[in-house]
């Protein structure tokens, strides 16, 4: 790999990246996908029910390894590095990693929803797949007759909540900021009319506790610390590593993820996103994909403009 142009390079091996790598691959492209072994929301599924075409309920690690075994058959590179940062020119662009530096002629970010490459919480990372989620709408079936519990901006864990209440027992909504001027007022008012919702503001989660799964969490309320029953605990404390990442070379929303038009280009020409790092509505395995489609396509196109102009100027 060392010295080596690669056409596409694809930062993350979610379904997002395994999909780009996938139809790039296939055009004959040059192909290096960068991951993280283990890590990742769709590895961390304990369960997939909504995958059009497969019938099973497989783990997601389960479809994951499929993906890769598909990937592998068009002579895609794969090296496991913790990518640092990335550095764009016109021509190139550079990604660096904790192993070494690779060269692309475009670059895919696909590396999944912040969360993922933040610091855990004590107990986070223990219960991943077994009571802890960052995604309702996505786990929200499993939660069937339980108690919930939802933790971050009242804006961003409204809809989720609401999501919940067709399935959950008893939904704990733990609001970090006040809420005011930034959340849904139409929203919030059927929430608290609900009797299933219990809102606490000014909310820290300290820790996640259990046996085998999750059993409470502890938190801080308005400085004051208790521990609440739950069997469920949906994230979305955010992080500020997307902005350090990757906020020199592309367009973030106020949440930090990337900015793309519908073709998944970045505000920088040969740089895509896809799949959960890119600012959207609907987080799921299928837009994922969706995603790294469209993105691996642009890429192809781009690479082989490239190649014509060389070869009509040359």
């Amino acid at each position: 790999m060392e010295n080596k142009i690669y056409d596409v390079v694809i930062i993350g091996a979610g379904p997002a990246g395994l999909t780009s790598a996938l139809y790039a691959g296939r055009s004959n492209l040059s192909v290096l996908v960068i991951e993280k072994p283990n890590v990742g929301s769709l590895v961390m599924a304990h369960k997939i029910e909504n995958y059009p075409g497969v019938l099973h309920s497989p783990t997601g690690k389960e479809i994951y390894v499929l993906m890769k075994e598909q990937v592998s058959k068009f002579n895609v590179d794969f090296v496991e590095a913790t990518f640092l940062s990335l550095e764009a020119s016109d021509e190139n662009k550079i990604v660096k990693t904790d192993k070494d530096n690779f060269t692309g002629k475009t670059v895919i970010i696909a590396s999944g929803w912040a969360k993922n490459g933040s610091k855990k919480l004590p107990g986070e990372e223990k219960y991943l797949g077994k009571g802890v989620s960052y995604c309702a709408t996505c786990d929200g079936a499993f939660t069937r007759n339980m108690t919930v519990s939802l933790f971050g901006k009242g804006k961003e864990i409204a809809e989720e909540a609401l999501f919940l209440t067709k399935y959950s027992k008893e939904i704990h909504m733990f609001i970090t900021d006040d809420c005011d001027d930034k959340c849904d007022l139409t929203l919030m008012e059927a929430l608290k009319a609900n009797e299933k919702v219990k809102m606490y503001y000014s909310s820290q989660l300290i820790e996640i506790k259990g046996e085998e799964f999750v059993e409470e969490v502890l938190v801080k309320v308005n400085g004051v610390e208790n521990t609440y029953k739950t069997q469920f605990a949906f994230l979305y404390l955010g992080t500020k590593s997307l902005k350090e990442l990757y906020g020199g070379i592309a367009e973030l929303d106020e949440q930090g993820y990337i900015v793309t038009n519908e073709f998944m280009e970045t505000s920088t020409l040969g740089v895509y996103a896809a799949g959960d790092v890119r600012s959207k509505v609907v987080r799921q395995v299928t837009t994922a994909t969706s995603d790294g489609t469209i993105a691996a396509l642009e890429a192809i196109k781009h690479v082989l403009k490239k190649q014509h102009l060389k070869v009509q100027y040359s």
